[in-house]
């Protein structure tokens, strides 16, 4: 096929420009295309891991479902070790931390959802957590500790409930001025239709505040 004079300049412009830059061409779409391999790989990846770990946390349910605790146990321990940062693990470590009080077992209770404060990435489950353990705490009367948890942070929207319960912890503590700027503090962070807001006022009011 014959080319006029324009077009073999242009060619030859062409096989020159790619003569010297080609090959970083070639390598820079070859990087990207690997690249994008890459985040397919890792989201099919990801699937693959969310669907294991949902395998696993339906067997926490059903032993749960069975009032088995040493099953749940045992599966919580597999899930939580095979799967750290899936939802499932945090979610089924809660789980395992309410059946276990439910039982009596407290220490292995307060461990699970120590393991929820560790390592989930919901921050509301986070915030459950810690109140939890506050609440344990509270019952062993280890007072200090109780508000080094109800210290940690959380979403504002657990605020109240988080300054109600510090309230709880000074009253039980004989702190009776803090008990009563905490529950104070504690309804004015709640809306006035909440059904919490009786029941706090109630507290304030035998503190005569």
């Amino acid at each position: 096929m014959a080319f006029d004079l324009q077009e073999q300049e242009q060619l030859d412009a062409l096989k020159a420009f790619w003569s010297r830059w080609g090959k970083w061409i070639a390598g820079a779409v070859a990087g990207l295309a690997l690249a994008y391999a890459g985040y397919q790989g890792w989201q099919y990846y990801e699937k693959q891991q969310s669907s294991a770990a949902a395998a696993v946390f339906s067997q926490v349910e059903a032993s749960l479902a069975k009032g088995d605790l040493n099953a749940v146990k045992g599966v919580q321990a597999k899930l939580a070790e095979a799967y750290p940062g899936s939802a499932y693990a945090s979610r089924a470590a809660f789980l395992a931390a309410r059946a276990a009080f439910d039982k009596g077992d407290l220490a292995y209770a307060k461990q699970q959802l120590t393991w929820v404060t560790q390592h989930s990435d919901e921050a509301a489950l986070k915030a459950l957590a810690h109140l939890r353990l506050a609440a344990v705490q509270l019952d062993e009367k280890r007072f200090d500790a109780a508000i080094a948890e109800l210290n940690q942070e959380h979403p504002t929207s657990f605020d109240a409930l988080f300054l109600d319960l510090k309230g709880d912890v000074f009253v039980a503590r004989g702190d009776a001025k803090s008990a009563r700027d905490a529950y104070k503090a504690a309804l004015a962070k709640l809306a006035g239709e909440s059904p919490n807001r009786q029941f706090i006022q109630t507290k304030l009011d035998v503190l005569g505040g």
